[in-house]
């Protein structure tokens, strides 16, 4: 809206007389624009001069804001019939489940993400009616039939680097059967996309609040609340696959089993090129030697040494930047663990994560190296030495220092973590010569004095006349790392599955996906309002709940 409140009312007023009644308005992106031209331009909605004429919502942002708003950032009425929902939350209006996000970064996304995590996690949750983000979703334009992405859309813009990547897994997560987004300044909706639950979901990018016609600012939409729909779902024409590439791990049966059901990546062209997503043709159950709900152990392909292991996320993450809270606490929990296997081998922990940032298929993975002690205590010195030969310079961490607080924002990296609790950082960018992509295994290997075993593929198992298949010597070796690692495997208690099912010596494979899905019958059809013009359409049954959707200067939507 950018402080355009009378050419936001001047439309909307007429609309919701003679179109309506609406149930509410709802607005994102940057409502007020500078702050005291917002002041000003609210002055008579403040003193009571004015009114808007319908409920209006929207959603704060994290800059500077007008006088009217001190206090009022965590959410409240600033005039009547003009509330502010605050920065990010969930909330019920008109009957509808509303959840929205102002982040404009991902260090503020991830931060939202985690605070509206606890909605998608509560028992009989199937998603939002609504959702609203300022930011767009990165990746929305994936999955697209040929011919469906508008030549005009963002022209002077690399469309694989438009939104942010947290929103994209918020939408995955929470499921929105609308979301709207701004920021952007260039209204564009999506052909529908399927979510996991067989549900339709659209993506609503508007434009900024305007006097001339140029760009669609305002959407009006009839929307029955997903409290009151049931059965299967309808797909619309044109439904294509979900574009976001983040699956869940649910509970299938009752909280006291807590049994973990794996759900198929919507986006199948990254599972089916992603070697540790557990939705991949391509993964290896055989190799994982402990399950967690976060997070799981792997043996790595060809192993460096015995017990080189993987601590990996089960959602597909670039960099432990990305990680949950949950994610990142159940991945140290491992580690722990592993460290107290290695002593009690009479081995220290060599642990390192490299992130390159140069493929949508990069899932983040920490590679856990048990080495001998005396080995073990020259690893600083031979990182740094062999490091040098290829231009790479190691910035020297305290123990326990958090990578997030040395890197503000993310950036391809090698990270190292020494016995000593000491980190070794390098950021890629700042070395002129290609990074050497097995780096930290081709040092590790040159410091146990076997260079050739920098090549995973030397190190797979040897066959032999009548000797187990490689899949079966692997199987063996993943055996044998659960029998030595279940007296510290953080879901075992006493050597059995905190599930209560029995042997840890068991494989654990990843549980097929459930093909149940359920469907929202079709209800009342949506009412399209345009700024561009033409009355909106209306087909039907009237609807239950009507809201108008609008896109403030950089901001968006509506629905009810």
């Amino acid at each position: 809206v950018r402080g355009q409140y009378d050419t936001l009312y001047a439309r909307v007023g007429p609309i919701h007389e003679k179109k309506g009644p609406f149930s509410c308005l709802l607005c994102i992106g940057d409502f007020f624009g500078e702050p005291d031209a917002a002041q000003l331009a609210l002055a008579p909605y403040l003193s009571g001069e004015r009114s808007a004429p319908l409920p209006t919502y929207f959603v704060a942002s994290s800059g500077l804001m007008p006088a009217c708003m001190d206090g009022k950032g965590g959410g409240g009425e600033i005039a009547a019939n003009l509330t502010c929902l605050g920065q990010a939350g969930t909330r019920e209006i008109a009957g509808l489940q509303l959840a929205y996000a102002s982040a404009a970064d991902e260090e503020q996304a991830s931060e939202q993400l985690l605070a509206l995590r606890s909605a998608a996690d509560a028992p009989g949750f199937r998603g939002v009616d609504v959702l609203l983000t300022h930011a767009w979703p990165r990746g929305a334009f994936r999955r697209l039939p040929e011919g469906a992405l508008p030549a005009e859309l963002l022209p002077d813009r690399d469309l694989d680097t438009v939104g942010l990547e947290r929103l994209a897994e918020l939408a995955a997560l929470l499921r929105p059967r609308h979301h709207f987004v701004a920021t952007e300044g260039q209204f564009y909706a999506r052909p529908p996309y399927r979510l996991p639950d067989g549900h339709g979901a659209k993506l609503l990018a508007m434009a900024a609040v305007a006097a001339d016609k140029k760009q669609r600012w305002l959407y009006a939409l009839a929307l029955a609340p997903l409290s009151a729909t049931g059965g299967r779902p309808v797909e619309a024409e044109g439904t294509t696959d979900c574009p976001y590439p983040y699956e869940h791990v649910k509970d299938v049966k009752d909280e006291r089993k807590r049994k973990r059901e794996r759900v198929k990546d919507a986006r199948d062209w990254v599972a089916q090129k992603c070697w540790f997503c557990m939705s991949s043709p391509n993964f290896e159950a055989r190799l994982v030697g402990s399950i967690n709900e976060e997070a799981y152990v792997s043996m790595a392909k060809g192993p460096l040494v015995s017990h080189h292991a993987l601590v990996i996320p089960i959602t597909h993450k670039s960099h432990s930047l990305e990680l949950t809270e949950a994610e990142s606490l159940e991945m140290r929990a491992y580690v722990s663990a592993l460290r107290a296997s290695c002593a009690a081998r009479g081995e220290a922990l060599i642990l390192f994560e490299r992130y390159m940032g140069n493929s949508q298929f990069e899932h983040m993975h920490l590679q856990a190296v048990p080495l001998p002690v005396d080995r073990a205590e020259l690893a600083k010195a031979t990182f740094e030495q062999e490091g040098a030969k290829h231009g790479i310079r190691f910035e020297v961490l305290p123990a326990d220092t958090p990578l997030s607080s040395t890197l503000a924002q993310p950036e391809p990296f090698l990270h190292v973590e020494l016995p000593s609790g000491e980190r070794l950082l390098h950021r890629l960018r700042s070395n002129e010569k290609k990074h050497p992509l097995q780096f930290g295994r081709e040092v590790l290997a040159r410091l146990l004095g076997q260079p050739r075993r920098a090549d995973w593929k030397v190190c797979l198992p040897a066959l032999a006349p009548g000797g187990p298949t490689i899949d079966e010597a692997e199987q063996q070796t993943t055996d044998a790392f659960k029998a030595d690692f279940a007296p510290f495997d953080p879901t075992l208690v006493d050597g059995v599955s905190k599930d209560g099912d029995g042997d840890p010596s068991a494989s654990q494979p990843p549980l097929e996906p459930s093909s149940a899905t359920r469907a929202v019958p079709r209800g009342q059809r949506a009412l399209a309002a345009s700024h561009s013009g033409g009355a909106a359409r209306r087909a039907g049954l009237r609807p239950r709940r009507r809201a108008l959707a609008l896109q403030e200067g950089g901001v968006d939507i509506g629905v009810a």
